[in-house]
């Protein structure tokens, strides 16, 4: 149970304040996992968030390329890294259930992870809510991975491109956009802009 996905899916703030390039920022990701999960394919799961976020954020990935490749090539040895490397070969644009179907989507960190980041990748083509429709209809944990989907898909997006509706149906949403607001200030970043890169897939 140590390597559930509990600390992936909570680590996608810090893909914001730490550089996982930088072996001493990398450790305290390592650190911050393991207060609860203290397990190397937990960590392996939360460090993959980090970089797919980041690897969104800075426009190192592009629609054409394969991003669960592009996380795994920078992860350490692990289980993680080599079912993201298995599906990386899978084209963008398939379906994630059969990536589910074929490795399964359990709250194991191996399996989710690895589906999320596929899921979020189709971004560019179907907008959020189907890429959080597509992840959903997977199965098994469905709310961690469609939550770690849209985290991903929704850093490449900008808050601009996310569909108020869905904002709207969050539970205290005023809340959550203020604390949202707050972070990314401490952080310089602006939740109101959207990346140039990505207005186009505003849907």
């Amino acid at each position: 149970m140590a390597a559930g996905n509990g600390a992936a899916m909570r680590a996608a703030p810090l893909a914001f304040c730490l550089d996982p390039y930088v072996l001493e920022q990398r450790t305290l990701i390592y650190d911050i996992s393991r207060i609860t999960h203290r397990n190397r394919e937990a960590y392996t799961g939360a460090l993959a968030i980090v970089v797919a976020i980041r690897a969104m954020v800075s426009g190192t990935w592009s629609p054409e390329s394969s991003l669960p490749a592009q996380v795994a090539a920078v992860l350490p040895d692990s289980a993680v890294r080599e079912r993201l490397s298995a599906i990386g070969e899978w084209k963008p644009t398939a379906h994630p259930a059969g990536i589910a179907n074929r490795f399964g989507c359990s709250g194991y960190v191996v399996e989710s992870v690895p589906l999320a980041i596929f899921a979020a990748q189709r971004v560019a083509g179907l907008g959020l809510r189907d890429v959080l429709e597509s992840a959903i209809q997977c199965g098994g944990d469905t709310d961690t991975i469609a939550s770690m989907a849209g985290q991903i898909a929704g850093a490449w997006l900008g808050f601009a491109c996310i569909p108020p509706e869905l904002v709207g149906c969050l539970p205290k949403s005023p809340d959550a956009l203020s604390t949202a607001r707050s972070f990314a200030a401490t952080t310089e970043i602006d939740v109101g802009s959207t990346s140039p890169s990505s207005v186009s897939a505003c849907r």
